[in-house]
C-alpha cells in the first residue's frame, strides 16, 4: 500500500471510531429521555435550584437581621413619608397662643362680613 492508501484507511478507521462514539452517546441520550421526559428534567431542576436559592437567601438573613430591621424600617418611612413630615412638622411648629376667649371672639375669621 502506497502512503496516501495507509493515510486513507487510518482516517477511516479514526472516523469509524468516532462515529461508533457519538452513536453510543445518542443511545444513552435516547434512554435518559425515555426514562425522564426534559419537562420532569426542567422541572426538577427549577425546584431543586429555588429551594437552594431558599435556603441560602434564609441563611443570610439569619446573618443579618440587623441590615434587613433597618432597611425594612427605611422601607416603612419612605412609604409614610408623608404622614411622618406631616406629623414632625406639626410637633416642631411653635403653638398659637391665645390670650382670652375674647379675642376669639372678635377675630376675622369669626366675624360677620358687613356691606
Amino acid at each position: 500500500m502506497t502512503e496516501a492508501e495507509e493515510r486513507l484507511a487510518a482516517d477511516r478507521a479514526n472516523r469509524n471510531a468516532a462515529r461508533q462514539l457519538v452513536d453510543g452517546h445518542v443511545a444513552q441520550i435516547k434512554a435518559d429521555l425515555a426514562a425522564r421526559s426534559v419537562g420532569g428534567r426542567v422541572v426538577d431542576k427549577v425546584t431543586g435550584d429555588a429551594l437552594d436559592l431558599a435556603d441560602q437567601a434564609l441563611t443570610v438573613a439569619k446573618n443579618s437581621k440587623g441590615i434587613i430591621a433597618g432597611a425594612i424600617g427605611a422601607l416603612a418611612l419612605w412609604t409614610f413619608r408623608d404622614q411622618v413630615s406631616r406629623t414632625i412638622g406639626a410637633l416642631l411648629r411653635p403653638a398659637a397662643v391665645q390670650d382670652d376667649a375674647a379675642s376669639t371672639a372678635t377675630s376675622p375669621s369669626t366675624e360677620e362680613p358687613s356691606e
